[in-house]
């Protein structure tokens, strides 16, 4: 029954429906706001809250506690975004391009959906995605951006996709060398090869300024992935399917007035080259279920059992998997052997639960972190 309520609530924020079907107790409004807690979707939530005639709200203490929390959202999205825009004109000065991915570029297709409400202020934001290249052609473009961030003494971690580095104004920073990765070598060739012909566009982000982000089509492909990688990594949640519901919807706007954006068919077909069918199968069901959506505003056709398992994943271990109690029996002990091998093994019998559904994701796991960990250790920055 919460999910049938949150799912509601969700539909009224995004505007498909004016009210609840039937009126909440306070204990079922005390269980949806730690749902919506659960999922990172507080601040959206709420908007569907707000939007409810006022016989359907719930007690005083409730509001104010949720209201409390929206001006948290409101506050913290407002230093992210300051933040994007600082990334993109520094790193502008030194020579190189920036494209800001996910997060605060989602805010663009969120206040497109209800322009009035100016939904993705109250999107709970983590931290910037900055995908960086050289604005000259350079033989080796991975290298001179590790070198950048070295020389500027800004770097913190690296790993095969991106580089921490030091926060600005208490933001995580991540520099990406590339958008995402595909553990199959072959789904991976094709896909870092899709996006070097990726096609982006410029667009101003809360009335703040202007960010280069992907064009909507690419968007699609990237934030599918996106989540299928967060679906075998760590866990996925909600906010991630609304961010993909939001930019579906404005794709499927777009694309009857935008000549130049690739059609529905062919983005199908990369992603079935990306080795991603079954995954988007599952993922439009969940879409369907929390959405309502029709069959001709979804990308292809469902898959109730892999749908059906993908929900249940996301409803177990919430966002980025923090509520998944399944993992917390699998501890990470130093002993003898290093601490990187014991995560790589909890991560593998994690994702043994996917074998059936995503068998090629999860076999050629282990070669992908092998691989990973040889390209950072000896430096193979020039791939």
């Amino acid at each position: 029954m919460i999910l049938q309520d949150f799912c509601s609530l969700l539909q009224i924020a995004v505007g498909r429906h004016a009210r609840l079907s039937h009126a909440l107790s306070e204990e079922e409004w005390t269980r949806l706001y730690k749902f919506a807690q659960k999922q990172a979707l507080l601040g959206i939530v709420f908007e569907g809250v707000r939007s409810l005639p006022q016989e359907q709200w719930p007690n005083g203490d409730i509001v104010l506690k949720w209201t409390m929390a929206a001006e948290t959202i409101k506050r913290r999205n407002k230093q992210t975004t300051d933040v994007c825009l600082r990334l993109t004109k520094e790193l502008a000065k030194d020579g190189l391009d920036v494209c800001i991915l996910k997060g605060q570029a989602n805010h663009v297709y969120y206040d497109k959906l209800r322009p009035a409400q100016s939904l993705g202020i109250l999107r709970i934001c983590g931290d910037v995605d900055a995908w960086v290249s050289p604005k000259d052609k350079t033989r080796h473009p991975v290298r001179t951006v590790i070198n950048y961030c070295k020389r500027k003494h800004i770097l913190i971690s690296l790993c095969h996709l991106h580089a921490e580095v030091k926060p600005v104004g208490g933001v995580p920073i991540e520099i990406h060398f590339r958008p995402s990765f595909l553990n199959a070598p072959w789904r991976n060739k094709y896909f870092q090869r899709l996006f070097q012909s990726a096609q982006f566009e410029k667009v101003e982000i809360d009335k703040c300024g202007m960010v280069k982000k992907l064009r909507v089509d690419y968007d699609l492909i990237f934030q599918m992935n996106h989540i299928f990688r967060h679906l075998l990594d760590e866990g996925v949640g909600m906010r991630q399917v609304l961010d993909f519901y939001v930019l579906l919807k404005d794709y499927n706007k777009e694309q009857s007035e935008r000549a130049e954006l690739i059609n529905s068919n062919e983005i199908m077909t990369h992603i079935c080259l990306c080795g991603m069918k079954r995954f988007a199968s599952a993922l439009m069901f969940v879409l369907q279920k929390l959405f309502d959506l029709g069959n001709d505003e979804l990308l292809c056709a469902v898959s109730e059992r892999h749908g059906t398992f993908l929900l249940n994943e996301m409803m177990t271990a919430g966002n980025f998997g923090h509520y998944d109690e399944r993992m917390k029996t699998v501890t990470v002990k130093k002993g003898k052997l290093s601490f990187q091998l014991q995560k790589a093994q909890r991560r593998f019998r994690r994702n043994l639960r996917f074998l059936t559904s995503y068998p090629e994701e999860v076999v050629c796991e282990p070669l992908a972190r092998v691989y990973h960990l040889v390209w950072r250790k000896f430096g193979l920055y020039r791939y």
